[in-house]
């Protein structure tokens, strides 16, 4: 059985991110564009394992501070609603 905490945050990511990506868009793509740039002259000049390292390296950092500041903010919303 799927944990309440799976459950929001599954919420959360499918109908609520879009709401407050949307304000952080233009910045997201910049830097999204230099990333990509950057993987492409690399791999190029030969660093394609590096890269993917790279890569696999940094998708599990963002995915582990997503949850965390999901969990953070859940324990605020939580706390909130004792007051």
């Amino acid at each position: 059985m799927e944990s309440l905490f799976e459950a929001l945050y599954d919420y959360a990511v499918n109908h609520r991110c879009d709401t407050y990506l949307t304000e952080d868009e233009d910045e997201r793509q910049k830097a999204e564009d230099m990333v990509c740039r950057a993987i492409e002259e690399l791999t190029a000049e030969g660093y394609s394992d590096q890269v993917r390292q790279v890569k696999d390296g940094l998708s599990t950092i963002f995915w582990l501070g997503q949850r965390s500041l999901f969990r953070a903010g859940l324990a605020i919303g939580m706390d909130l609603n004792r007051l």
